[in-house]
């Protein structure tokens, strides 16, 4: 008899090499464009000379923000002149507001069944106003839905958080030096808070051209951004 489970562990192993053989080419290639001209337009993620991935205190986090702009797997501009810091929102007053992070309180916290949380009423919202939301159409998606989210906050509180390929949580640095979280992760990001987890690995995907005092047409070694991130680390650890 077949094994199914152990030919999907297989299935699983493949193309996670496939994953990961692509990110590194893809980071070779950006590693490549370097080699000749330093010129801060020339540095793009993934990128094998840019050490963007730190660990820090996410409750030392001040701001989430919106950086207005697409990040590619492919290829994404890591220096660029930005004024997202406009865009800041406090990080306090959006766990008040947000229904990722009020429904995490509520669930994890304060003990709520899910079908009285934010999050669920707006869900149903987003479906009778759209059809779906996130792959749920239905009542039993939504329920689904919100045991992922229970086994990511078991997973969370047993492990912490794992750095990944592709799926870490984003940040950017702004003007002013402060690490603001972006993107996706909401609920990660607020179980780690929620946890008082000292450590979690972030990925720096953007940085303001202002940080370095430099023009863009100028050149910048990977050290000196390299040390930059470090002391970013530092200073939210």
């Amino acid at each position: 008899m077949i094994n199914f489970i152990y030919i999907k562990k297989i299935i699983i192993i493949f193309f996670k090499m496939i994953s990961n053989t692509i990110f590194f080419l893809r980071s070779l290639k950006n590693y490549l464009k370097i080699l000749t001209n330093k010129n801060i337009n020339n540095f793009f993620l993934p990128n094998l000379l840019i050490e963007n991935i730190i660990f820090i205190n996410p409750s030392k986090i001040k701001y989430k923000g919106n950086p207005n702009m697409k990040f590619k797997k492919k290829s994404t501009p890591f220096i660029f002149d930005f004024e997202t810091d406009k865009n800041n929102i406090d990080m306090l007053k959006l766990e008040k507001e947000h229904h990722s992070y009020i429904s995490c309180n509520q669930l994890f916290i304060q003990n709520f069944q899910f079908k009285k949380c934010k999050e669920y009423f707006f869900f149903k919202e987003q479906i009778n106003k759209f059809g779906e939301y996130k792959g749920c159409k239905t009542e039993k998606d939504i329920e689904l839905y919100f045991e992922k989210l229970l086994n990511l906050y078991k997973n969370i509180k047993k492990n912490g958080i794992k750095t990944n390929i592709d799926n870490n949580l984003d940040f950017m640095i702004d003007k002013n030096n402060n690490l603001v979280k972006i993107n996706g992760g909401n609920h990660r990001f607020a179980i780690s808070r929620i946890l008082q987890l000292k450590k979690v690995p972030i990925e720096i995907k953007l940085i303001s051209l202002k940080s370095f005092n430099k023009k863009s047409y100028e050149k910048i070694g990977n050290k000196e951004i390299n040390n930059f991130i470090k002391k970013i680390e530092e200073k939210y650890n």
